[in-house]
């Protein structure tokens, strides 16, 4: 599939032969921390994931401000989270790649800082009614997930009608999109999960609306049209009888200038009736 490419789409720098993009920086990254964290947890057991989860009270009142991006970070507590590692990766490399190419540099890194630090500042905001450990390195959306989940629905943005093949499912890109948000929406719901339900929809939303306002598809087109047509109707209720007035000067004006085209047109089907002949003979009388 030919994806669009931004002029802003240029590496950050070369390593070893090799371009180093705002993605592919993330992606080592990611990996990085997920290997420190695992020889970490070795060493010193599971006591080193307390600091890095997102606290209101250390962000707030001890100046912890790292947990506002260290939440984010993937540990390999058990089997599965290593599985699930592999497949956000996986996820991150190939999608977030094509939102890069597409936005550019630039625009890339400020969509994911958005989807870092905006759910966590809301969440941090919401701790201060609700005090709470976000979000748990046992629960049904850890973080890290919530924010690659935010670029692939960029994607799905950008593409929502490229098919897509998933566990040998086939589906557009905004179809898995759907999927997805609904099989983490009930896992949090199940496991009674607030904090990081709303983390999950702030995510979706970011990289949903974030993709909008640059343009993609109609843009924010949809929302301005709903705002206009709520106002043409407030309107046409306050001045029901002057609208269908104009209504119909409009119609019949339109119907007017039809007939004259058709009428003048030179492939018109229509026959004119001639006007009444002269005998430039006969004679001409007084």
């Amino acid at each position: 599939m030919f994806y669009e490419r931004s002029e802003d789409y240029r590496p950050l720098f070369w390593a070893m032969g090799h371009p180093i993009y705002v993605n592919t920086l993330i992606f080592i990254a990611h990996i990085a921390a997920f290997t420190l964290g695992g020889l970490a947890l070795f060493t010193f057991g599971g006591a080193v994931i307390v600091p890095l989860l997102l606290s209101t009270n250390e962000v707030l009142y001890h100046g912890q401000i790292w947990r506002l991006v260290s939440y984010i970070i993937f540990l390999p507590t058990d089997k599965w989270s290593a599985i699930n590692f592999i497949f956000a990766m996986g996820f991150l490399f190939y999608f977030g790649r094509q939102v890069e190419e597409y936005i550019g540099r630039k625009v890339y890194a400020i969509l994911y800082s958005g989807l870092v630090l905006l759910p966590a500042v809301l969440l941090c905001l919401v701790g201060l009614e609700w005090p709470q450990v976000y979000p748990g390195f046992n629960s049904a959306y850890p973080g890290g997930y919530g924010t690659i989940f935010g670029v692939f629905v960029a994607y799905a943005t950008l593409y929502p009608g490229v098919q897509i093949s998933i566990w040998f499912v086939n589906l557009p890109a905004k179809g898995w999109a759907f999927v997805l948000l609904g099989v983490l929406t009930l896992a949090n719901m199940a496991q009674h999960d607030p904090i990081g339900l709303g983390g999950l929809w702030t995510d979706a939303a970011i990289g949903y609306l974030g993709m909008r306002y640059i343009g993609a598809g109609r843009g924010l087109e949809w929302i301005t049209n709903w705002l206009d047509d709520r106002r043409t109707q407030r309107l046409a209720r306050q001045h029901n009888f002057k609208v269908l007035e104009d209504k119909k000067a409009t119609d019949s004006i339109d119907a007017i200038l039809e007939k004259i085209s058709k009428r003048y047109s030179p492939y018109s089907t229509e026959r004119h009736s001639p006007g009444p002949r002269i005998d430039q003979n006969a004679p001409v009388n007084g």
